[in-house]
């Protein structure tokens, strides 16, 4: 077998397979980002060796913008990083107003700075074995935290844009806040809107009508349920809809799921939405993280991500993140515990076997 042959296996086919079934079974999970990175990054080497038979000056000229975007982002990543943050912070409170979720950008920011500080303060006391263990961990847990960052981003864009295939039964439109506790917001109106384009695109291209659920209880500031909201907007809009379930008891995520899955039993007298094809309306940032929730609670479902305005995006998707990992806590926890163990490792070694 020669080595052509096992790099087109190991390179090519083997992330291709995996990426292929994690995207259709699995889509809401990391390793879905994991494998696409794989696959892009061994096809686009592959074409620079193939490339570079016919012509070395062309493959390096091929190669050459990812390595200096590689290099940049090594160089100046975390500075463009802080600077863009302070910048986006800057914008958020102009426009949106003064909140603790909307100091994210702000937080996120000074942290990146203190740990920039913090390794230029343990490089000062690299001879103290014990500031070194210390000074593994953190850069080890850093490392980690930034790469979920990164995978989660990359499959959020994957899980946003998969198509959704075949007929869908259940469309599932999640509530937000509302204006003067009673109007749908903008950003909540973009959700419905997205439902209501996903329910002409099936019923013109398909000849079907899904079912529209309107998910969103009553919050305490809030005169009525943000499905009521909804409903009120749709009969504005004048939209032409088939049927359309109001679901006014939930107040989360968790909580739309579920609570809308039990009035399609009620209404539909189905069991559960299995072997259903449910699609999920919420803003893009929003989408990965509820189509997580879903598959904890058993629910496979595809997602629809309305449009959000950029200068919001980098809060919210923060935001997300966060309740990610603290959706997945135990998982990242047993990292944590590893880098310790092993930054301790490294410490008795250091103890036992001194190198200065």
């Amino acid at each position: 077998m020669g080595l052509g042959l096992i790099w087109f296996i190991f390179a090519i086919v083997i992330p291709l397979v995996c990426f292929s079934y994690w995207i259709y079974f699995r889509p809401t999970s990391l390793w879905t980002g994991f494998f696409f990175l794989a696959l892009s990054g061994s096809i686009y080497i592959t074409l620079i060796f193939e490339i570079e038979k016919y012509s070395t000056q062309f493959a390096l000229f091929f190669a050459m913008p990812v390595a200096i975007l590689l290099a940049l982002i090594g160089i100046f990543g975390m500075f463009t990083g802080v600077v863009a943050l302070f910048w986006n912070e800057r914008v958020l409170l102009k426009r949106e107003g003064f909140s603790l979720s909307n100091l994210l950008p702000l937080l996120v920011a000074l942290g990146l700075i203190a740990f920039q500080i913090m390794l230029v303060v343990l490089a000062y006391y690299n001879h103290n074995p014990y500031v070194i263990a210390l000074s593994s961990f953190i850069t080890l847990c850093f490392s980690y935290v930034v790469a979920i960052f990164f995978l989660y981003f990359v499959t959020s864009i994957l899980y946003n844009h998969f198509p959704r295939l075949g007929k869908v039964d259940y469309i599932i439109v999640l509530g937000a806040g509302l204006i003067e506790g009673e109007r749908v917001t903008p950003l909540l109106a973009s959700r419905i809107d997205v439902a209501v384009k996903l329910f002409n695109k099936q019923k013109n291209k398909k000849n079907h009508e899904p079912v529209i659920i309107l998910s969103g209880g009553q919050g305490q500031d809030e005169k009525i349920p943000e499905a009521h909201a909804m409903m009120n907007y749709i009969t504005e809009k004048d939209y032409e809809l088939g049927h359309v379930y109001l679901e006014d008891k939930s107040r989360n995520t968790r909580e739309n799921l579920e609570f809308s899955e039990a009035i399609a039993y009620q209404k539909d007298n189905i069991k559960n939405f299995n072997r259903k094809n449910i699609v999920i309306a919420s803003n893009n940032y929003h989408i990965l993280r509820a189509g997580k929730l879903a598959s904890h609670i058993g629910i496979q479902a595809r997602g629809i991500g309305s449009k959000t305005k950029f200068y919001y995006l980098p809060t919210a998707f923060i935001r997300e993140y966060i309740g990610y990992l603290a959706l997945t806590k135990k998982r990242h926890l047993i990292m944590f515990g590893l880098a310790l163990a092993f930054s301790i490792g490294m410490l008795v070694l250091n103890l036992i076997f001194p190198t200065y």
